[in-house]
């Protein structure tokens, strides 16, 4: 029996449809099965390229202001075997005694490399980077299978922002490294243009290498950039979504900044902005992202439930409206305001939650007062 015309064509488009969600379906399934594998479940390279690079994008998805650093380390080896996996296994099962099980992790990659990523202090990172080659240095040495091992490395933020630039910073300088070295390691492209000037002065060098490393933070405040700040919010509310747990947003709006100005100067309301910032650090967790939005305004996530995200909106402001900054003897008071939303309360996406905050604190001002307002989509919206 033919079908009419009109009704083939719908059908087609539900079978399209339907195929389309299947798709996505089994992709979405493929990736959480990634994410909850160990590696002894993996089966073949490319699921232990996905696998590493998912590992990745999780620390950076929980970066905070307290933990802004970390080391991408890929090993490759030599090995005269034909079949290389049991000889990548058994690495890999040594390179797990020599990291921490609470904070680093380690991954394999590729058919020849063993990777780890090591959430250390930014002060730690040659110490404990260069012991950690001399360690797989000896389980290659005492590997009869192992010929020869180099190692590459790369640091967040130093040598770049996202997983893929992290990854190719890394094996970039795997390339670099030699076999045959007493020790195989080179970190990106630091060691590089340390040797390419090695008459420039110590101090030059020290200021514009930490400049790149902190490249994600603002320099005034010490908080994350707005673009970063954005990106790091995204990545923690897809987790906390995973994980069903909740958050809130906290849009954070300094008051009358033009007055200090054009009381005090730009320099006065530079001070002003800092010391706010500090303050909020101090009073928010490690677990709380802060990022600089505009020029006075910061964001906070923060996970927790919508209740919890007001009374740490109110005790930030209670703190700010008791605190005097001082500037060249100049007493200067200051207050803040807060407009907050949270998930799943007010929408599940970042943008939905910001915009919501923002239009809360937006009509604060108005008020032209100092207050902490819950986003009510029912009345604000119309104002906002």
């Amino acid at each position: 029996m033919q079908l009419p015309l009109a009704e083939a064509g719908q059908l087609l488009l539900v079978v399209g449809i339907s195929f389309g969600i299947i798709t996505l379906f089994a992709s979405y399934n493929r990736f959480q099965k990634l994410i909850q594998l160990d590696e002894n479940e993996l089966s073949s390279v490319e699921s232990y390229n996905d696998f590493f690079f998912i590992q990745i994008t999780r620390y950076l998805s929980k970066i905070t202001r307290g933990s802004v650093h970390f080391v991408v380390l890929i090993a490759q080896f030599q090995t005269n075997q034909t079949d290389r996996q049991p000889v990548q296994q058994q690495l890999l099962q040594g390179l797990r005694k020599c990291i921490r099980t609470d904070s680093d992790k380690a991954c394999l990659f590729r058919e020849d490399c063993v990777a780890a990523i090591l959430d250390i202090h930014e002060s730690e990172n040659e110490a404990v980077t260069n012991r950690l080659a001399e360690e797989l240095k000896q389980l290659a040495t005492n590997h009869p299978d192992v010929a020869a091992i180099r190692i590459g490395a790369s640091t967040f933020p130093l040598h770049g922002q996202n997983s893929q630039q992290l990854v190719d910073a890394a094996t970039d300088a795997l390339e670099q490294a030699d076999f045959e070295e007493k020790l195989p390691l080179r970190m990106a492209q630091a060691i590089a243009l340390e040797e390419e000037n090695p008459s420039s002065p110590k101090e030059e060098s020290s200021e514009l290498t930490k400049k790149d490393r902190h490249a994600a933070l603002d320099p005034l405040t010490g908080v994350l950039k707005h673009a970063e700040a954005i990106s790091y919010m995204r990545k923690y509310l897809i987790d906390l979504r995973r994980k069903k747990d909740p958050a809130s947003i906290l849009f954070i709006g300094i008051n009358r900044i033009d007055n200090i100005i054009s009381m005090h100067g730009e320099e006065a309301a530079n001070t002003v902005i800092c010391e706010i910032s500090k303050l909020i650090q101090n009073l928010t967790r490690d677990s709380d992202l802060i990022g600089r939005y505009h020029r006075d305004d910061f964001i906070i996530m923060v996970p927790c439930s919508l209740e919890q995200g007001e009374m740490i909106a109110l005790r930030l402001r209670k703190a700010v409206q008791n605190e005097v900054f001082l500037f060249e003897g100049k007493r200067i008071k200051c207050s803040i305001s807060a407009g907050i939303t949270a998930h799943p309360e007010h929408g599940r996406n970042l943008k939905i939650l910001l915009r919501g905050a923002y239009v809360a604190l937006n009509i604060i001002r108005e008020w032209d007062t100092s207050s902490c307002l819950v986003y009510d989509p029912a009345q604000h919206d119309k104002k906002g």
